[in-house]
């Protein structure tokens, strides 16, 4: 049986973190986010509270895309329903604040497959 081992995410100012990736992985540690990604972060989650509200129920499902590792995210609450794409294509990529205005369907790259987990662990963890 797998089980998910709680963490807590650590935000750090912004020179602790290289800006590159999404979450700092440490050995033996936490995550870690920079205060510059979870403002972005913080966004992210306040744009799926309007959109799909506030009972959210999470499904993810693996993909590969024109050679690339991508997760489908769907969340589903009582006021609509918020699909995100995470892509790992090396680099990072929020939605613009134009994304947000348009149909709930937005597109995040991440650079590698850590901060996709830990990425789509802290939304079921926050959103659930």
């Amino acid at each position: 049986m797998m089980q998910r081992k709680p963490f807590r995410l650590e935000i750090v100012s912004s020179g602790g973190i290289n800006s590159s990736v999404l979450f700092d992985a440490p050995p033996q540690g936490g995550p870690r986010i920079s205060q510059v990604h979870e403002a972005h972060l913080a966004e992210l989650y306040r744009q799926i509270h309007q959109h799909a509200g506030d009972s959210i129920t999470f499904s993810c499902l693996p993909h590969r895309i024109a050679g690339h590792s991508c997760l489908a995210v769907k969340l589903s609450g009582d006021r609509g329903t918020v699909n995100l794409l995470l892509t790992v294509t090396g680099n990072l990529r929020w939605p613009q604040p134009e994304e947000y205005a348009h149909s709930p369907r937005w597109y995040i790259n991440v650079p590698d497959a850590v901060d996709a987990v830990y990425l789509v662990r802290e939304l079921a963890e926050t959103l659930s």
